[in-house]
């Protein structure tokens, strides 16, 4: 990673950690905003794959995969978006549902790179108990919409935080001769 990538991670996770911070101030609107964010980052995330695909990676070996998560990203950015303003119930188990993927992403991510003797596989657990937790703690307080809100602001605050570690890390360089 770049020096310059690093600083600009450093800066992202100190806006996500003010950002949280803010919306935990006003739990009530942070709801609506939050449900809003989710569902323009995946849709804007879903474009972005879908464009790629559409100039580098159909003439990759598993560029279908970029395809099939562009699509589902876009998928479900635009349902997520469509239902800012349906009940909050639904809205809670969505985003539920959107960490309880993250958090089983985040386990085979760690386990291959256990596998592979990759030292990050660590953070990647960490990552994963993280969404797990927040996705046990969300569908306990589900009845309560503050509650959701105030959980979901600390996984964004834990994801900054692990967004630091990794940017402070020293990577290994690999020069080929």
């Amino acid at each position: 990673m770049s020096k310059k990538k690093r600083v600009w991670n450093i800066i992202v996770a100190i806006f996500m950690i003010q950002s949280a911070l803010f919306l935990m101030i006003i739990p009530d609107v942070a709801f609506m905003i939050i449900a809003a964010f989710v569902g323009i980052m995946l849709t804007f995330r879903g474009i972005k794959f879908l464009v790629y695909y559409s100039t580098h990676a159909c003439h990759m070996i598993g560029g279908k995969k970029i395809l099939l998560v562009g699509l589902l990203m876009f998928d479900v950015g635009v349902f997520s978006a469509s239902l800012i303003d349906q009940a909050q119930m639904i809205m809670i188990f969505y985003v539920v549902a959107i960490h309880l993927v993250a958090a089983i992403l985040n386990f085979a991510r760690a386990v291959s790179n256990k596998g592979d003797g990759n030292p990050g596989w660590k953070i990647d657990l960490a990552q994963g108990i993280g969404n797990m937790a927040q996705v046990i703690l969300c569908m306990i307080f589900a009845g309560f919409v503050e509650i959701p809100v105030f959980i979901y602001c600390a996984g964004v605050i834990y994801s900054a935080v692990i967004k630091i570690i990794r940017s402070c890390k020293k990577t290994a360089i690999v020069y080929v001769q």
